[in-house]
């Protein structure tokens, strides 16, 4: 799944919606799309992930053994440190052991979570990351794999958007305005933002 894709599928929707026809696929398409952004704006974060390697820039504000990253669904290709402050990344990458990441059990837990930070070790060559400088990382960023309860949830929400569950309110077609009349939307959401929201900011 990448990256802009929708979390439920337009067909895994039609089955729970229980369409057959395929006159509205294109505007379920749509919505499911609109859905899954909406889903990333209230989590601070997205649940699919890249198929190949990307390449973000990091910069800590401060001089400490952590770094917050934006979220890694595996272990990086590599991390740099541009030591020269020239943007050019020339330096080696730092070596297995001069880091770990956490959370540490992220990927061997019943339901996987992304790596977060990025925090030298005690043991390795660096210390602390050096405050203002560049850091390379190359990987995959995103979720390891789909929460069933961001797909649930991709799929509900976008029948309240189209008025096509009991939840929904003919009154107001907007999602956050049905949503606020719809206490089991309401506890749907605060449940996810609870479970899936950053819990600090990025390094």
């Amino acid at each position: 799944m990448a990256l802009s894709d929708q979390y439920a599928t337009l067909a895994q929707y039609k089955a729970v919606a229980g369409h057959t026809g395929t006159g509205d696929d294109a505007v379920i398409d749509r919505d499911l799309k609109t859905v899954s952004r909406w889903l990333e704006q209230k989590t601070g974060r997205f649940f699919s992930k890249d198929t190949v390697d990307a390449t973000r820039l990091y910069i800590p504000q401060s001089k400490g053994d952590t770094l917050w990253v934006d979220d890694l669904s595996a272990t990086p290709t590599s991390i740099k440190i541009d030591e020269n402050d020239n943007g050019l990344f020339a330096e080696a990458a730092l070596a297995a052991t001069d880091y770990e990441l956490r959370p540490l059990n992220a990927l061997v837990q019943p339901e996987q979570e992304a790596y977060t930070q990025i925090v030298l070790t005690p043991w390795g060559t660096k210390g602390n990351w050096p405050r203002g400088l560049r850091v390379q990382v190359v990987g995959k960023f995103g979720w390891p794999a789909m929460p069933n309860l961001i797909l649930t949830a991709c799929i509900e929400f976008t029948r309240l958007l189209r008025l096509e569950t009991p939840r929904s309110t003919t009154r107001i077609t907007e999602l956050e305005g049905t949503i606020a009349m719809s206490r089991p939307a309401q506890a749907m959401l605060d449940q996810l933002v609870n479970r899936y929201s950053r819990a600090a900011p990025f390094g």
